[in-house]
């Protein structure tokens, strides 16, 4: 799924490349909200077998907390993110943080460099060009190096169920965030699209979205939740997330996906 027509990269820029505002809570308020996630990244990593230890590029950094929180455990971590006002925060707690756009960081402070990890944390969904960003993430990984990828999942239960129930007679749909998100993944498009750039997903699994972050965060929570219809279309999303979350955890179709994809060098075979 994707967003038609796209907005202007000058239009997107409005949105948060340069939100001072949000890179300042990202450093206070959501500080907490922020190295806890990057904890919970550290642990799928570690549930797909990728272990702390040697070079790692995060492309869309923000202020830098999953840096933060991969070098306690034992990487060696460098980051590269659009937004300005993120990447001098990031760099005020002494990390290695480039501002600009990952095509513009190979060509310069990246050129020759290989890293054993590349990782991309909401990243894919937010790029006009994701086939293009996966390439050169590839280009950029030491052979056999790892490629991870976390994006919302359009095919998840609680997206599904709210989009056919609730979305298509009311026109209010509480997952994609428009107009930031460009694209929408599910597993299969997602592992299609990294397969493209010569990238192998080894390891998929899904996450849950807190319920909260929707009505912060998304469109239709600042639309939809006024009068009376509104106060109706709230507890309908609010009763299908009661009965879709716990069904969602068990079936793995989380509203969050997480993947693994290796960068194999071809062999010859005699």
């Amino acid at each position: 799924m994707f967003q038609h027509p796209q907005p202007s990269l000058e239009a997107m820029a409005t949105l948060y490349y340069n939100d001072e505002g949000l890179a300042r809570r990202l450093d206070h308020d959501l500080r907490g909200f922020a190295l806890d996630r990057g904890r919970k990244q550290l642990a799928l990593l570690a549930s797909a077998g990728v272990n702390p230890g040697g070079e790692l590029l995060d492309i869309g950094c923000s202020s830098g907390a999953w840096l933060e929180v991969a070098r306690e455990a034992g990487w060696v971590g460098q980051g590269v993110d659009i937004g300005e006002p993120f990447a001098a925060r990031a760099r005020a707690k002494g990390l290695d943080v480039y501002a600009g756009t990952i095509e513009e960081a190979a060509a310069s402070v990246l050129s020759g460099r290989k890293f054993r990890l590349i990782t991309l944390w909401d990243v894919l969904e937010h790029v006009p060009d994701p086939l293009k960003t996966l390439r050169v993430a590839r280009d950029l990984l030491e052979p056999g190096g790892t490629v991870a990828v976390s994006a919302p999942n359009v095919s998840g239960l609680y997206p599904r169920l709210t989009y056919r129930l609730l979305a298509r007679p009311s026109g209010v749909w509480e997952y994609p965030e428009l107009p930031a998100h460009l694209y929408d993944f599910s597993p299969a498009t997602a592992s299609r699209v990294l397969a493209r750039a010569g990238l192998t997903t080894q390891f998929t699994t899904t996450t849950p979205v807190s319920f909260a972050y929707y009505r912060a965060t998304s469109l239709a929570g600042q639309l939809s939740h006024r009068g009376r219809r509104g106060r109706a279309l709230g507890l309908a999303f609010e009763a299908l997330r009661v009965a879709g979350y716990p069904l969602a955890r068990a079936t793995n179709r989380g509203n969050a996906l997480f993947l693994i994809a290796r960068h194999e060098e071809p062999t010859l075979r005699g």
